[in-house]
């Protein structure tokens, strides 16, 4: 009868155990926030760097962080996270950096020489003038213009 009862008890607390590994809390970081490990986010940024790159998502002018998020099938929030760890600051930059290394490729190359900075800019996603000059100023400490000059020359 007493071996009954141990096996019993050793049965609920394999099930408690199990419950326990499964239901538990997901640890914080102290502002309630999911505390991934370095290695898991790594891997969301892996994802998330072969996904831009092979699609070329970052041609898209309107891409969102919820677009890039639903493709990958992770929280909005992990993919931020992230990017902000990994990557070259915030979603915006990150996905700028990305352009911008694009239009480099299209300011240089021969195929495009009689394309506008403006026709450049509108083919590697930027969405205005405006933001491909800065964006592009802020990662190379040039202009379009000057950059293709100088590559040219």
């Amino acid at each position: 009868m007493n071996w009954i009862m141990i096996a019993i008890g050793f049965t609920i607390l394999g099930i408690a155990l199990i419950w326990y590994t499964k239901y538990r809390p997901k640890p914080t970081n102290g502002n309630g926030k999911e505390d991934l490990d370095e290695e898991e986010l790594k891997e969301i940024f892996n994802k998330t760097i072969e996904l831009i790159t092979n699609e070329k998502y970052y041609l898209n002018k309107n891409l969102k962080l919820s677009d890039l998020s639903n493709e990958l099938s992770f929280n909005e929030r992990l993919v931020s996270r992230a990017i902000n760890k990994f990557g070259s600051g915030n979603f915006n930059k990150f996905i700028n950096s990305f352009r911008i290394e694009h239009s480099k490729e299209l300011l240089i190359g021969g195929n495009f020489d009689h394309y506008t900075i403006e026709a450049i800019a509108d083919e590697s996603g930027f969405s205005n003038k405006v933001s491909f000059y800065n964006a592009f100023k802020s990662d190379t400490g040039m202009s379009p213009t000057q950059f293709r000059a100088v590559k040219q020359s």
